[in-house]
């Protein structure tokens, strides 16, 4: 009984040290999964900057700045920061990021006349509230600044980490060379 014990014990010790050594290994993949789709991001807010001479922003606050991003990237925000029917080219791969590019498909938006634009804003809020932002692999809106709270040059993108309060800086004038 008491070899049957220490059998038990033992292989108890060593399914903890391989739940330990699984989680980490899996913190460590969204760590590496976080930094590709900040760089994904980061290449397509500066492609935006290059084809409209200004970063992704909302002039009118009628969006927050993560929502700002979001319709930018998948084509639904214009160089003056307003609302592009039908959206233009997708900027970002959306793939990476785990969207299904088909959802965005433009044969399927209403018409802007039809029902005074009702249905319009009704397709809108149901994409927004299945895609409202890029979330990070914990979950988190990855946040975005432009312009920057700390009066910084350029714009400012960062993930606030497996635990959602402290954020890890990613700005295009630090981390990613130009």
């Amino acid at each position: 009984m008491l070899e049957l014990l220490i059998v038990i014990s033992i292989i108890a010790i060593l399914l903890g040290i391989l739940g330990i050594a699984f989680s980490y290994i899996l913190e460590k993949q969204k760590t590496k999964q976080a930094l590709v789709e900040l760089a994904v991001l980061n290449t397509g807010i500066k492609s935006y900057e290059a084809e409209f001479g200004n970063y992704p922003n909302c002039p009118d606050n009628v969006c927050t700045p993560e929502e700002c991003l979001f319709l930018s990237m998948v084509g639904f925000h214009n160089a003056k920061g307003t609302l592009q029917i039908p959206p233009l080219p997708v900027s970002v791969p959306l793939e990476i990021l785990g969207f299904d590019i088909t959802v965005f498909d433009s044969a399927v938006i209403p018409e802007l006349s039809h029902e005074d634009g009702n249905e319009l804003n009704l397709w809108m809020a149901q994409l927004l509230e299945a895609n409202p932002s890029f979330l990070d692999p914990w979950g988190n809106e990855y946040q975005y600044q432009y312009p920057r709270e700390d009066d910084g040059h350029g714009f400012l993108i960062f993930s606030m980490g497996p635990d959602g309060q402290t954020g890890d800086n990613y700005s295009n004038d630090d981390v990613f060379p130009k």
